[in-house]
């Protein structure tokens, strides 16, 4: 029986603190902040891929490029 009653108080304290923190905007608040984090995380993302294309290009050029003149990639010391 006691442990209802706890659970029945923890859960009305839970609750009540929850009411509390909505009305004081705190969820908008980390709403807004993880949406800002999602944005900048794809932005991020969104950016080494267009990097590593990049960089696959001017392999795939360089490769190219020294392919039909016959040299090799390796700089030999």
């Amino acid at each position: 029986m006691k442990k209802i009653i706890l659970g029945t108080f923890l859960g009305a304290a839970i609750g009540y603190i929850a009411r509390k923190m909505q009305e004081d905007g705190f969820f908008d608040q980390v709403s807004n902040e993880l949406n800002k984090f999602t944005s900048k995380t794809k932005k991020n993302l969104n950016n080494m891929v267009d990097v590593g294309k990049n960089e696959a290009e001017y392999l795939k050029d360089r490769a190219k490029k020294y392919g039909e003149k016959g040299e090799s990639l390796i700089q030999e010391d």
